[in-house]
């Protein structure tokens, strides 16, 4: 085993990587509650929901130095071209790039076989920030979080005449597509994606026109603080004013909570919801973090 004064010599191939299981539950967790360097973009889902009783994960992968877990790596497939990186995390005293080096390996292996091109993850916190570029990953866009410290809603400027309504079981199917028609396959969910995130958020919305679903939103209240998750609109029904019903409705919500502040994220190239967002008192906060991305294709 690599001791605290040779472990900067350490090398990828030294290290054994395999898919977790159920019996690695206790070690996952003392990993990222301990280690000083873990990566974070879980959003409604646990280590547990890739983790089973019967058979190795799908999701998540372990590098291990002998018999000493040194980092992880959770890639769970969603039926989409692109996939997230959920967590990463380095075991404290070990070096990053070759433990990730040795995890992406079989990663990238086993998502090819599904058709995967890319996979994506949030540039923070710093750490991972600086060795991304290093492991072949590239910008591919920004995040950008606005905040509102008022409780005030706006007069609407063009609100919408559709019915707002919460979402059920069977508008899974009209959710997904909307969000594939708004959305590149960079931020696509499967519909068991939504159908667990619509069991497992605070509020979660759709708009209907008529017989038809056009839109959706979700939000959730984290510690006090509301934040809007999601809001979209199918393209052919944008400009009509149905996106501010949806935020007026989310944020209402959030007010009958007594929620304090008001977040949500956006795309920095996102100027219409941007306008939207700022008429109703949000106002950009913090630094922009990197989406960063490693094609497939190069490998």
């Amino acid at each position: 085993m690599f001791s605290p004064f040779n472990r900067s010599s350490l090398t990828a191939d030294a290290l054994r990587v395999r898919p977790a299981v159920m019996a690695d539950r206790a070690a996952i967790y003392d990993l990222t509650e301990h280690s000083h360097r873990v990566h974070f973009n879980l959003d409604w889902w646990t280590f547990d929901n890739w983790l089973y009783s019967d058979r190795p994960s799908d999701a998540i992968w372990l590098a291990f130095d002998q018999a000493t877990l040194v980092g992880m790596v959770v890639a769970p497939y969603d039926d989409a071209p692109v996939v997230w990186l959920r967590s990463i995390a380095i075991a404290n005293g070990y070096p990053a790039e070759p433990v990730l080096t040795a995890l992406l390996k079989p990663v990238l292996s086993a998502l090819s076989t599904q058709g995967v091109e890319s996979v994506t993850t949030l540039a923070h916190p710093e750490w991972l920030a600086n060795v991304l570029p290093r492991l072949r990953f590239t910008r591919v866009t920004e995040i950008i979080t606005f905040r509102k410290s008022d409780r005030a809603l706006p007069p609407p400027a063009r609100l919408g005449n559709a019915l707002i309504r919460d979402a059920e079981m069977a508008d899974v199917p009209a959710i997904t597509f909307n969000d594939r028609a708004a959305f590149e396959p960079l931020w696509w969910h499967s519909e068991n994606s939504i159908e667990h995130i619509r069991r497992t958020v605070a509020h979660f919305v759709v708009a209907q026109i008529d017989d038809r679903v056009v839109g959706h939103a979700f939000s959730d209240v984290y510690g006090g603080q509301g934040h809007l998750i999601r809001l979209i609109i199918h393209p052919d029904f944008q400009g009509r004013g149905l996106g501010e019903q949806l935020l007026a409705e989310s944020l209402k919500y959030q007010l009958s909570l007594d929620a304090y502040p008001f977040t949500l994220n956006t795309q920095s190239n996102n100027l219409s919801s941007q306008a939207l967002y700022k008429r109703y008192g949000y106002r950009l906060v913090g630094r922009p973090v990197q989406v960063m991305e490693r094609i497939m294709s190069d490998e």
